[in-house]
């Protein structure tokens, strides 16, 4: 990105203002990222992120602006976020074969891997091409600062206390009963959806960051490298499924089997780093999770500074955990 960002909150800044000016960051660069015609596929790939990031945080703002609203906004985001992955998808291929010819170093493999680089390129071209002749980029454009201006039609205070006990309980969970379905299902959604779980709840963490100690931030850190090994596998499983389904084709049958080991063996060794990583980040249950990361909250310097924001501060036992008992 053009400047250093950080997804937090300011140690004397308000929430709501924080989380505005956070958000109005995300939007004004994806804004602006979305018609550039230099280095398209880098500044697609921030406007992704930067959608991620926004229905992050809109998940963390849930229970304060409620599901009806929660629904709405994140529907649109959902169809925004569609509409530029098209744009990524050739580009994840090519840095995905390019790092397997670099680790096989096998001429038939790399001829192989060539060719189909070589199509994802134009079909990336044309993709991009077409973007800009018909005019969506602009649309695009728009459609990111109208949606900039519907949340700030949101009504929220930015309760840190509705963040830790409910929110950030809330997608631990989903990301925690993820992590363990894989113990029992090989399913290369069950993998996928895990993704998206641990890296709303890195983004979540994020936001408050100013206020953890250092046990927390490190665990910030692994919760970033599992969401990055578990898009690393997502990209492998994509590729794996295209050679399996024929829809992409390697003739020459030797070529074929070495690559397919290649990735039978790189798959394993994926999943065995991310259910290592898997135990580490959800060992405790999402109650047990909810109460260490809220003790840590109220006995940092950030949530002493921010008491005088809310009226009529709400006690421990006046916001009860969300327990399903797991």
């Amino acid at each position: 990105m053009s400047e250093e960002f950080s997804l937090e909150i300011k140690e004397r800044e308000y929430f709501e203002e924080g989380i505005f000016r956070v958000l109005d960051k995300l939007h004004s660069d994806s804004a602006k990222f979305i018609t550039r015609t230099n280095r398209q596929h880098f500044y697609i790939h921030e406007v992704r992120t930067n959608i991620k990031k926004i229905r992050g945080l809109l998940r963390l703002l849930r229970h304060e602006i409620g599901d009806e609203s929660y629904s709405e906004m994140n529907d649109y985001y959902r169809n925004l976020a569609q509409e530029v992955a098209l744009l990524r998808d050739d580009t994840s291929q090519i840095e995905l074969l390019n790092e397997i010819k670099s680790k096989l170093h096998n001429p038939a493999v790399t001829k192989a891997l060539d060719i189909i680089i070589s199509q994802h390129r134009r079909n990336r071209k044309k993709a991009f091409d077409h973007f800009k002749q018909s005019g969506h980029a602009e649309d695009i454009k728009q459609m990111i600062l109208s949606l900039q201006q519907m949340m700030h039609s949101l009504n929220f205070a930015g309760d840190p206390e509705s963040f830790i006990l409910k929110s950030l309980q809330h997608v631990y969970r989903r990301a925690r009963s993820a992590f363990e379905l894989t113990e029992f299902l090989n399913d290369d959604e069950i993998y996928h959806y895990w993704r998206k779980q641990a890296k709303y709840l890195t983004y979540h963490l994020m936001l408050l960051n100013k206020a953890w100690p250092n046990s927390i931030r490190a665990y910030i850190s692994d919760l970033s490298l599992l969401g990055s090994t578990l898009g690393k596998l997502h990209d492998l499983n994509l590729f794996h499924e295209a050679i399996k389904n024929k829809s992409i084709l390697i003739p020459d049958k030797q070529s074929r089997e070495k690559l397919m080991r290649y990735l039978y063996n790189r798959r394993l060794v994926l999943r065995k780093r991310v259910q290592a990583l898997g135990e580490q980040c959800f060992a405790e249950s999402s109650d047990a999770f909810a109460i260490r990361i809220f003790k840590n909250w109220e006995n940092s310097v950030m949530h002493k500074k921010h008491l005088k924001l809310f009226v009529g501060h709400k006690s421990n036992k006046e916001i009860q955990c969300e327990c399903n008992g797991d």
